[in-house]
């Protein structure tokens, strides 16, 4: 188990990320079958500015960046950031990428975003937090909404994906008030891990 908790869940847990995790994500932000549905990366990632990038991040009220790590493994699978905290208007956007392909799929993006939502909304008071994401982009939407998001607007063909083709942008927004419920669902069914 790792030594620093952030947050903790029933499968994942979040932790502020460190120099340690720079090459894995070097290794998934370089990588096209991990960033195919980025909306910023189109630039290949160097050491250098990664380690920039975390150093900015230490000092920020406004970035936060966490690693997620499975808890029955302790392994690194991805991140999850809250970019953008307004603190005049309460209100951020986040973002998540599972690195690790073969942890797609199970559940662990959904239950860090739940955690994240939680420091959002809980511990920062939070009013609102957006999501953006490519409409071919079906696991994050699932996702998104399963969270509480409601789809509040889009772009059209506002993004260019890595094939060159073009797809909207989509716009999601969860109200603390939204979330709440959905909240207290999660810890209700949640059980005490091991």
């Amino acid at each position: 188990m790792s030594d620093v908790v952030f947050r903790k869940g029933e499968h994942v847990l979040l932790r502020p990320l460190q120099r340690a995790d720079i090459p894995a994500m070097r290794r998934w932000m370089n990588d096209p079958e991990t960033t195919q549905f980025r909306l910023a990366r189109a630039f290949p990632l160097m050491e250098k500015a990664q380690e920039e990038w975390l150093d900015r991040l230490s000092g920020s009220t406004t970035e936060f960046g966490l690693g997620i790590v499975t808890i029955e493994d302790n392994e690194l699978i991805g991140w999850i950031g809250l970019h953008e905290v307004d603190w005049a208007h309460r209100t951020a956007t986040t973002s998540t990428t599972i690195g690790e392909a073969d942890h797609l799929g199970k559940g662990y993006g959904s239950e860090a975003k739940m955690l994240m939502l939680d420091f959002a909304f809980n511990a920062l008071d939070l009013y609102a937090i957006r999501s953006r994401v490519m409409d071919d982009n079906k696991r994050s939407l699932a996702y998104a909404r399963k969270n509480g998001y409601e789809e509040v607007g889009r772009l059209p063909k506002w993004i260019r994906r890595q094939d060159g083709e073009r797809c909207d942008e989509v716009v999601l927004v969860v109200t603390q008030e939204q979330w709440r419920p959905l909240w207290q669902e999660y810890l209700r069914n949640r059980r005490s891990p091991g």
